[in-house]
């Protein structure tokens, strides 16, 4: 399951069938009320499991549809069963507020689904088109977690980095990669960390000065980097060239400035194997070394 974006989605699914059943535990509504939360809430959840699997290009898959079209049922099939069950005059003098929590949740979900059908949010960015704010900060969010439950130390230790190297964090995001890197290389080495975004960058900038991190500077780019040819022994392509719309020119940048023999960690991501293996083999700039789980070890020719 590649496409981190429906995490948030998948949570907030489960918020539906929580709320009911500690509702009713205390009294506050009917059983049939929590057994319809419950089958909301599953197949919303079961929904964003199964867009996770589909990549949302042009072509939205059913799943995606699917997402945003829950939500709105349950929006208005909520007050319904709850009329049909208690009669109006209960519903409208007792069950209001329980109602609107129920609604507020249906809403999120649904405005939720609708930014992410519409790639407005959980999108980090291309040349094209720079991630809106709300969408930065939940990638925030989604790449904290994950760097919880997915160690990057681990990673990069598998990777073998240095003492003395020069990193380069393409894509940096929040820096998940590039402090844990700063730490290996040691202070004779360096992390040059890059993203696009400049709320990318602050983050980063701000970790440094509280962390206090001598060795890793940030460049704002949307794919230049500005580094001297064969500067760098290793780059991280990790989570960010899905989202590159040239990416022969991306490659080219980091063949120069990748020493000779020098390495580049990459992901294939939401991009199909075959297509990412054939991206790489077009300019014969990279020779595959070996693929480890996702991420792919390139040495540059």
């Amino acid at each position: 399951m590649n496409e981190k974006k429906y995490v948030f989605y998948i949570l907030l699914g489960l918020l539906y069938p929580i709320f009911k059943v500690i509702c009713y535990i205390n009294g506050l509504i009917y059983l049939r009320g929590v057994i319809y939360g419950l089958i909301a809430g599953v197949s919303t959840i079961s929904v964003g499991i199964l867009a996770l699997k589909e990549y949302g290009g042009a072509n939205k898959p059913v799943w995606h549809w699917l997402a945003a079209l829950i939500p709105l049922i349950v929006i208005p099939l909520t007050p319904i069963i709850m009329i049909y069950h208690l009669g109006l005059t209960v519903f409208l003098t007792d069950k209001m507020a329980i109602l609107m929590i129920f609604e507020g949740i249906a809403v999120a979900q649904f405005i939720v689904a609708i930014l992410m059908f519409r790639g407005l949010i959980f999108k980090r960015g291309t040349e094209e088109l720079m991630m809106p704010r709300i969408g930065f900060a939940i990638m925030k969010t989604v790449l904290t977690l994950r760097s919880i439950f997915k160690k990057p130390e681990r990673t990069l230790r598998e990777m073998g980095l240095q003492k003395g190297q020069a990193v380069l964090d393409y894509g940096c995001g929040i820096g998940s990669f590039s402090i844990p890197a700063a730490k290996m290389v040691g202070d004779d080495g360096v992390v040059y960390a890059l993203d696009i975004h400049p709320l990318a960058i602050k983050a980063v900038e701000k970790e440094i000065r509280k962390k206090r991190i001598p060795n890793i500077k940030t460049i704002l780019s949307a794919r230049e980097t500005g580094l001297p040819d064969e500067s760098v022994d290793v780059v991280l392509l990790y989570d960010v060239f899905q989202m590159i719309s040239d990416r022969d020119k991306l490659l080219e940048e980091l063949y120069r400035v990748l020493k000779s023999g020098g390495i580049l960690f990459a992901t294939a991501e939401r991009l199909d194997p075959k297509e990412f293996m054939n991206i790489f083999a077009r300019e014969n700039l990279f020779t595959l070394i070996e693929q480890r789980g996702e991420v792919f070890r390139f040495k540059r020719d």
